[in-house]
């Protein structure tokens, strides 16, 4: 792949991550809104640990991208 594509997918990567940093800590909230309330929150952490697991993979996949760029700029 080349620097110019990679560059691209990297920086939709890394907005991907912010957003789900974003609907993390929405989520969260959520949770605590819940316990605050009395309520059963079990949904709603089964749905964060969705998030969370899912966050974890697009992180993983801007990490190779980042990886990948730097292996584009100072080939060995």
């Amino acid at each position: 792949m080349k620097l110019v594509e990679t560059l691209e997918l990297l920086s939709k990567a890394r907005e991907y991550v912010a957003q789900g940093q974003e609907e993390l800590i929405e989520q969260r909230e959520i949770v605590d809104q819940l316990e605050r309330c009395g309520r059963d929150p079990l949904e709603a952490i089964l749905f964060l640990e969705d998030l969370e697991d899912m966050q974890d993979v697009y992180a993983a996949h801007m990490d190779r991208l980042e990886r990948q760029v730097m292996s584009l700029v100072r080939p060995d």
